[in-house]
């Protein structure tokens, strides 16, 4: 699967499940710094006892936002914005979106020692571009890798090696149903 847009530049893509359908990519930035820092709009939720970024409420709407800033030369990257990337984002792209406020972002801290440094992976699945055709007639057809169902990203810390089980796995393919920890405007 091609790298969606906007992780370009910010992901070194592996060779394990490597097709139409799936991509797992090593996060690194652009000046080759791996500790970053994960940070989201605040919101968590319990999944099997530990705390795992889900959506929140801001300025009367569902946000999930993610970015890392990289801890060698401070560049901010953008992860995941709800509004404006995968199906649902880039689908359903509305021009009023990108005019909205910001949620305020917080850094997220190790379960383990409360360190704020982490390294990560990120992996994106997709029906493929055939089913993005099907669903978004008159896109580019070149742009179907944005479209993507669903985003799971994998960290951990740099200080003392602690993984989450599951820190994010984000659908973003709604069509009438909801993964854990996400909410429907």
């Amino acid at each position: 699967m091609p790298v969606p847009s906007h992780l370009k530049g910010l992901s070194v893509p592996k060779d394990t499940r490597a097709d139409e359908a799936h991509l797992d990519a090593r996060l690194q930035c652009p000046c080759g710094g791996e500790r970053l820092v994960f940070l989201f709009h605040g919101a968590t939720h319990d999944y099997q006892g530990h705390p795992t970024p889900c959506t929140g409420k801001f300025d009367g709407r569902w946000v999930f936002v993610l970015r890392v800033r990289c801890v060698a030369c401070g560049r901010d990257h953008l992860l995941f914005d709800r509004g404006s990337h995968g199906w649902d984002g880039f689908v359903c792209h509305r021009p009023e979106l990108a005019a909205r406020p910001r949620p305020p972002l917080v850094p997220w801290r190790c379960g383990a020692c409360g360190r704020v440094e982490h390294r990560g992976t990120a992996g994106v699945a997709t029906e493929g571009s055939r089913d993005f055709a099907e669903y978004a007639p008159g896109l580019p057809p070149e742009r179907w890798p944005d479209g993507f169902g669903c985003l799971t990203v994998d960290i951990e810390c740099c200080a003392c090696g602690h993984r989450p089980d599951v820190w994010v796995s984000f659908e973003t393919m709604y069509r009438g149903r909801t993964a854990p920890g996400t909410s429907l405007e």
